[in-house]
């Protein structure tokens, strides 16, 4: 039996953890440089504020109700998401952390002697998060993952349930899947809920009663073939309780405000990189190819005149002759791209950076034609890592690391980091 786990507007419901002014009022946390919503409570959602929209198209709506506005504050919810997987393992063997928000749990009938069913391993699970984390978070189980979904959905949209939803035979499924629109389905995107709909499948009911298997296959390839499969009772995509590594590693944040120049460009270019090199050693992982791509702003109006303005893109990827995860490597190729990309005369929006051919750092094959890098500078990596981990991001890098704030991501409504700065820990008066 498979048990999906999500917290309820994750961003929103950790700034209500440590603020209780907060709860009762409609409140909205905005993305990187305070720019778009990302997560909303139920009051905002009933004033009619759409996920990702800009926040100045809803700046009147703002003003007049007092919609609150938090900055995305990283660390508190990376932090309160490790602390729900822990809590997480104290009711299953095998946790697979899904997203920061979400995991899916796997449980047996051992549970049996301790919890009275399904639903009352749900309703535990869900006391204690709010209990210990004060986190509102919905359970759904099923036999599949993809049931455990549907089920994790119904148990939001039915406040009826009690935020746990069960999925475990033919007739609760049968139930459940004809009143779940099949575009909601896990995996089912836009291109392929149109497909679906023009075949008159609008439910997932339709779909999972549906007899040309070849069809799936041939149009929805086989990972709809295995999701018809799933939503049927046949479990086809097992828990993956260590993930594997990442094929690509991508940094690209928007600047704070529109940069003109190559010299914060280079600066934000290098500070991308080294986080990048940092994910890579984190998984124990080397990379050869990296990709450069800087653009403007693909939306801005020109001042004065409402005109669009002049538009600039450009990206290049260049392959490195050895594997490495060292920062002054990668940045030996970077810059020069970076430099052939840049254009006078354009206010840039973003630069961004992508790793490619990743391999475990155990597997390498020497060059006749270039020198690999030593072990040594490879243990610098993690030297720095282990430093930086402990005094604090950056507290050692590379002197071309500028840290212009003329760049650096704009968080005007942060709140404290609670749970990860001894300077920041909440008061009693």
């Amino acid at each position: 039996m498979y048990g999906l786990i999500d917290v309820n507007a994750m961003y929103v419901s950790c700034e209500r953890a440590f603020n209780p002014r907060l709860n009762g009022v409609p409140v909205v946390a905005v993305g990187n440089n305070d720019h778009c919503v990302i997560a909303r409570s139920n009051e905002a959602k009933i004033l009619g504020i759409k996920m990702g929209q800009p926040l100045f198209q809803i700046r009147e709506l703002i003003d007049e109700h007092n919609v609150q506005i938090c900055s995305s504050n990283f660390e508190l919810i990376g932090d309160m998401s490790a602390r729900m997987m822990s809590v997480l393992a104290q009711f299953a063997d095998d946790v697979e952390p899904y997203s920061i928000d979400e995991a899916f749990i796997q449980v047996n009938t051992h549970f049996d002697g301790i919890y009275p069913s399904y639903q009352g391993l749900g309703y535990a699970i869900r006391d204690t998060i709010g209990q210990w984390l004060r986190l509102p978070v919905c359970v759904g189980f099923g036999i599949t993952k993809t049931l455990a979904k549907v089920a994790n959905k119904r148990a939001k949209a039915k406040p009826e349930l009690g935020g746990v939803c069960v999925i475990t035979n033919g007739e609760s499924a049968e139930e459940a899947l004809r009143e779940f629109p099949v575009k909601d389905l896990w995996g089912i995107g836009s291109q392929y809920a149109r497909l679906l709909k023009k075949n008159g499948i609008e439910t997932a009911w339709q779909l999972q009663r549906i007899e040309d298997l070849d069809w799936v296959r041939d149009r929805m390839t086989v990972n709809g073939l295995r999701m018809v499969y799933e939503l049927r009772g046949f479990p086809c995509r097992l828990l993956e309780v260590n993930a594997p590594p990442k094929k690509t590693i991508c940094t690209a944040v928007s600047f704070g405000k529109l940069i003109p120049d190559l010299k914060n460009i280079t600066d934000a270019l290098t500070t991308y990189l080294a986080r990048c090199c940092e994910k890579l050693r984190k998984q124990e992982s080397l990379a050869r190819h990296v990709t450069v791509f800087l653009h403007t702003n693909p939306n801005r109006i020109t001042p004065g005149n409402g005109l669009p303005a002049k538009q600039y893109s450009a990206s290049r990827s260049v392959r490195l002759p050895h594997y490495t995860n060292h920062l002054p490597d990668f940045l030996r190729y970077a810059i020069p791209v970076v430099e052939s990309l840049f254009q006078f005369g354009y206010n840039y929006q973003k630069v961004g950076v992508i790793l490619n051919d990743i391999i475990p750092d155990t597997i390498h094959q020497g060059n006749l034609f270039a020198e690999f890098p030593t072990a040594k500078s490879l243990h610098i990596g993690k030297t720095i890592d282990r430093i930086n981990r402990k005094h604090g991001r950056d507290k050692v890098r590379l002197a071309s690391q500028l840290q212009s704030p003329d760049w650096s991501m704009v968080r005007g409504s942060l709140s404290r980091q609670y749970t990860t700065d001894w300077n920041q820990l909440l008061k009693a008066k």
